[in-house]
């Protein structure tokens, strides 16, 4: 018997249905595997990714924050997207304008944007991180919604810091070193040494100003017999004249 074409439709309805069913669990089983895979791989990286608007009137959220940030801020992900402004406390008060300054000049010319700032952590660290974004197309209320990472860069501080200390002390070092060098005229009779301005200086006064040298002053044997015995020579007395 021949089935009616209300059958043969109710048939088509149930294999149209059947593999539309199929191809939805099947895209849903691919959506599930690419946000695993792009959650691992978001785990992977050393920074947090972050998507964020910033409202002409001042009011600014993070739309997105990967779960990074508790490494960096001490604050969960669900946290700063729920309440934006505990980054914004967290900043060091001596570079928090600057921050702020730096993010309406990059709204304002929708181009990059970076800054570096140090944080202060709940726990009562401090830190300094890199932040770096640019706008994309995407916008919410009409204002474009920018994407960026945010690097925990203390280590690197630190080691500037160091570099620059060692730099300064150096400087400060080098600053106090006075070197004597070249040919110095100096006179074959009274010792004295003459300067660049043609002035003739006292060899002691010539070396403590071109160096950092002291002087004290002694005598040495050799001198000191020399005028011991003058001495003696003029505290003998002189023998009677017995003409």
């Amino acid at each position: 018997m021949k089935p009616s074409s209300d059958q043969e439709d109710s048939t088509l309805r149930d294999q149209k249905t059947q593999w539309e069913r199929q191809n939805h669990h099947e895209a849903e089983n691919d959506l599930q595997m690419s946000k695993q895979r792009y959650e691992r791989l978001i785990s992977t990286i050393p920074c947090a990714l972050y998507d964020y608007v910033l409202w002409p009137d001042g009011q600014s959220r993070f739309f997105y924050i990967s779960p990074q940030c508790k490494d960096i801020f001490e604050y969960d992900a669900d946290q700063i997207i729920e309440d934006t402004t505990l980054l914004w406390n967290s900043v060091h008060p001596g570079d928090l304008s600057r921050l702020q300054e730096d993010d309406r000049t990059a709204n304002l010319a929708g181009k990059s944007f970076q800054s570096e700032v140090r944080i202060n952590l709940p726990s009562g660290g401090i830190k300094w991180i890199q932040l770096t974004s640019r706008p994309g197309d995407m916008q919410v209320d009409g204002r474009r919604m920018w994407s960026g990472v945010i690097l925990d860069i203390t280590a690197r501080k630190q080691v500037e810091e160091e570099r620059n200390r060692l730099v300064a002390e150096l400087q400060a070092a080098l600053d106090k070193v006075k070197l004597l060098s070249g040919f110095l005229p100096i006179c074959a009779s009274c010792k004295k040494i003459r300067d660049d301005k043609g002035y003739w200086n006292q060899i002691e006064a010539y070396i403590s100003d071109h160096s950092e040298a002291t002087f004290t002053h002694g005598i040495c044997p050799d001198c000191a017999e020399k005028q011991y015995a003058e001495l003696r020579r003029l505290e003998k007395p002189s023998e009677p004249n017995l003409d």
